[in-house]
């Protein structure tokens, strides 16, 4: 982040809208990626409980328009996992459950960053704010 050694208000007010926006997109893509992890721990959670199920379990299946139909899963021992660049393999449940698993933790650590990289704006627009009542609370006592 930039140094604010500058004491011209309207370049502060300028830096802080600049991290105001990185902020709120930092913000969008955190929540994308909150719900990518989400979606792989569901994912996980779910081979879980199938496997547990083992024969002839029962699911709802979507088929458009918030419409479900009943189906039984013939075999609980294999999962199409999605690896990357639109190729899905078979896996079995425990190597499947190995893959998302992966996947969840890489998708945490970004959070970790994303998180570290939304604190630092914070801090950065709060001392702005500060840098900016300052220079106003000079402005005031040099004009009484």
């Amino acid at each position: 982040m930039a140094e604010m050694n500058d004491t011209d208000p309207r370049n502060l007010v300028a830096q802080h809208r600049e991290y105001q926006r990185r902020a709120e997109a930092l913000h969008q893509q955190l929540s994308m990626v909150s719900l990518s992890a989400q979606d792989c721990q569901r994912a996980i959670a779910t081979i879980e409980e199938l496997e547990k199920e083992k024969a002839d379990a029962q699911t709802m299946v979507p088929i458009g328009s918030g419409s479900f139909i009943y189906a039984k899963l013939g075999t609980v021992d294999k999962v199409v996992v999605n690896v990357g660049a639109g190729i899905s393999i078979e896996k079995s449940c425990p190597e499947a459950k190995e893959i998302l698993q992966r996947r969840k933790d890489e998708l945490d650590k970004i959070l970790e960053k994303m998180n570290t990289s939304l604190a630092q704006l914070a801090h950065g627009m709060q001392a702005i704010e500060a840098q900016i009542t300052a220079l106003q609370q000079g402005a005031q006592s040099s004009t009484q």
